[in-house]
């Protein structure tokens, strides 16, 4: 049987991806994999109150790096951003969705 959100994500990545390298806060190993970026909303909460701000989010692919790290950086041409939040919201967990700094 086909799994049809594989092939769905893989076709995702291939079009709207932009070639990156993931490195891990311990420096090795790098992995190269290709990220979806989009702005999304970061929420700061603390009490009863929170705020919400814009947020840059890649979307990566978890066959091309099966372990995301907080403080690891993404480097996508000549950006370089700094791995705040790692979640995995899909059910089937085939991707990653990381908001950046």
């Amino acid at each position: 049987m086909i799994d049809l959100d594989s092939v769905l994500h893989a076709s995702v990545a291939q079009v709207w991806g932009r070639p990156a390298i993931y490195t891990p806060p311990s420096g090795a190993p790098v992995a190269s994999c290709r990220a979806v970026l989009s702005e999304g909303d970061r929420d700061w909460r603390s009490g009863g109150s929170g705020v919400t701000t814009p947020a840059r989010i890649a979307e990566v692919r978890v066959s091309e790096v099966p372990l995301m790290e907080i403080e690891g950086t993404l480097a996508i041409g000549a950006d370089v951003f700094v791995i705040d939040k790692t979640s995995q919201p899909d059910a089937d967990r085939l991707l990653w969705r990381l908001e950046l700094k």
